[in-house]
């Protein structure tokens, strides 16, 4: 029973179909060979199954998924009553005309009978139907998230014993040279990043510098400590206090890493600075472009960090920030103000 319940046989609204079928068909025929002699009982029914299997059909394959299925319950329930004063309407007008026999009170009560049963059943074989899906699918997102979180946790295995690595090594590093030590602590401060926080709602401003830093430390590295890149970040308590959602400043930053061509262009240069005050949070940055770069990069992927970007300050501010850029084919400035 529980295996029926749960929908997980495919057959199971067939099933429903055919019993609903044959024991509607049993009473009606026991029913009207009560009335009539077997010909016209067969005819009678008959004519009756030409107007309901229709009816029965639209209300299960149609009705239910169109109107009950989108939450469209008004039109839903409309319709069925349409349906309904329509199916009895037919048969009400036209049997008479066509077995010569007037319709007493007794055969009106069973046709709106046999109508109510012919868009009632359907109509809740249908939602049930939906609601076995729906609970199905349900199970099925459930545990997929499930083994998601399970892989979640093994990806983030590796990462952490890497991290404590990195701190073990500039730990005893720090003693001898000092330099290569900073530097090992800035990728395990990206790595940490990357892999624990980058998933939480807001971090603060401060640990967003940070990050910044990090990679431009990286860069610089990687170099020989040649790039242009100018990071105006005050010390300022209050960016320990604020927070802003992951990766929006380090975006903007990637950004002008990319389009700037750093390390591939020589007259590349970056500007970065942040300010806050009791009112706001303004986040500016400035970039070459370098026509090398842009000429070659696939245009298929260009912007997608900064519509991300877009996504995520709406999501969280709404009309709570402003974001402002300008392009002049030479530079690339960007304004975000974030309003406290």
């Amino acid at each position: 029973m529980h295996f029926l319940v749960n929908g997980r046989w495919p057959g199971l609204i067939i099933i429903q179909h055919i019993v609903f079928w044959l024991v509607f068909l049993s009473v009606s025929g026991y029913i009207y060979l009560n009335f009539w002699d077997l010909k016209e009982a067969a005819l009678r029914l008959l004519f009756m199954l030409c107007i309901n299997i229709p009816v029965y059909l639209l209300c299960f394959s149609v009705l239910v998924p169109a109107y009950y299925q989108t939450k469209r319950y008004g039109e839903y329930v409309r319709y069925i009553a349409a349906i309904f004063v329509i199916s009895s309407l037919v048969r009400i007008l036209i049997e008479p005309q066509l077995f010569g026999a007037e319709i007493n009170g007794s055969y009106l009560f069973m046709i709106y009978l046999m109508q109510i049963i012919i868009i009632l059943v359907p109509s809740i074989q249908g939602i049930s139907k939906y609601k076995l899906i729906a609970e199905r699918e349900l199970a099925e997102l459930s545990l997929r998230k499930k083994e998601a979180d399970l892989e979640l946790l093994k990806s983030k295995i590796n990462p952490h014993f890497l991290f404590n690595t990195l701190n073990n090594i500039y730990s005893h590093s720090y003693a001898t040279d000092g330099s290569s030590a900073n530097l090992i602590k800035q990728l395990s401060l990206l790595m940490q990043y990357t892999t624990y926080e980058i998933s939480k709602n807001t971090i603060p401003v401060e640990r967003e510098l940070q990050m910044i830093i990090a990679l431009n430390s990286l860069y610089q590295l990687k170099h020989g400590s040649e790039l242009d890149i100018v990071l105006s970040f005050p010390d300022d308590n209050l960016f320990e206090i604020v927070e802003i959602p992951p990766t929006i400043y380090l975006t903007l930053f990637e950004n002008a890493i990319k389009y700037a061509a750093i390390g591939s262009d020589k007259t590349a240069r970056i500007k970065a600075s942040v300010s806050i005050s009791d009112v706001q949070l303004e986040f500016y940055i400035e970039n070459s472009i370098s026509n090398k770069i842009i000429d070659s990069d696939d245009t298929t992927y260009r912007g997608v960090g900064m519509k991300v970007l877009e996504n995520i300050l709406e999501n969280h501010y709404q009309s709570n920030y402003k974001f402002e850029s300008s392009n002049d084919g030479s530079v690339y400035k960007a304004i975000l103000n974030i309003y406290l």
